[in-house]
């Protein structure tokens, strides 16, 4: 891949346990018993109400109960950040055995230019590339620069959550323009990116801003290739070819990250 802008997209498929901190900060918030799919669809029907409320009270009612959801959101959010802070220093949670693999592979040293894109809350990616793998943008044997879309633990306020997009009526007008921001900077990489590699991520549904960011960033001559490297890669092709631009078609190629001697094309 010699001469080639690679962007590293990374989700909770490429870290071990990724889900079990999240979820025991749930479950001692809310005082309930879930799992991962519980989680999601906690997470969106909590991101309902609080717009819900927020269109009441933009009307002059119940405003107490708008307040209150935000505080238990908020609540929420600080909780899952500090399970993932305990469990990222204990080792709890950390990358697949076959991380390195992935990345020599895939995101190698002859790149031009190297960026990871993180949808993880966690730094457990961040920090584990950079163990063995440097940039050489923007200057030689420079760590690869990281970009976590959906927020990180460094700031739990402002983590995303499942189903939220840019641009809610609960948010003031600072919040979307930095959130907007992050997004367009997003847009930008891939732009400038020639392969994009989707590493532990399905596209679900409920990031659909996510996906359409994808859509956007992708719709230039500069594209060249998509990479999955997913168990379920059939899947997330599938996806991935609903939001490519006819105009600049790019190869569709797939790899079972425990198996990486194997190559699917999809086109």
């Amino acid at each position: 891949m010699k001469g080639k802008n690679i962007t590293f997209v990374v989700g909770a498929g490429a870290v071990e346990n990724a889900w079990s901190p999240v979820i025991r900060a749930i479950n001692k918030t809310l005082k309930v018993e879930t799992d991962g799919d519980g989680a999601n669809f906690l997470f969106a029907r909590y991101i309902y109400l609080l717009k819900f409320y927020a269109k009441v009270a933009s009307s002059g009612k119940y405003s107490e109960n708008f307040e209150g959801m935000k505080s238990n959101i908020s609540v929420l959010k600080e909780n899952i950040a500090d399970e993932l802070k305990k469990a990222q220093n204990i080792g709890e949670i950390k990358p697949h055995e076959n991380f390195k693999e992935i990345v020599n592979k895939f995101v190698s040293s002859n790149t031009d230019r190297a960026f990871l894109v993180s949808t993880n809350w966690d730094e457990v990616i961040d920090l584990e590339i950079n163990k063995f793998y440097r940039s050489n943008h923007p200057k030689p044997n420079s760590d690869i620069q990281s970009f976590h879309i959906h927020g990180s633990i460094s700031s739990p306020n402002e983590l995303y959550l499942p189903s939220e997009i840019t641009q809610e009526n609960y948010r003031t007008e600072i919040e979307e323009m930095k959130m907007g921001k992050n997004h367009g900077s997003l847009i930008s990489l891939l732009e400038k990116g020639n392969i994009t590699i989707l590493y532990g991520i399905s596209l679900d549904p409920l990031d659909a801003e996510l996906n359409q960011t994808l859509a956007a960033g992708w719709s230039t001559p500069n594209m060249e290739e998509v990479i999955i490297v997913n168990p379920s890669h059939e899947k997330v092709a599938k996806r991935v070819k609903l939001l490519l631009d006819e105009r600049y078609p790019a190869k569709i190629t797939a790899y079972n990250p425990n198996n990486l001697n194997i190559k699917i094309e999809y086109n």
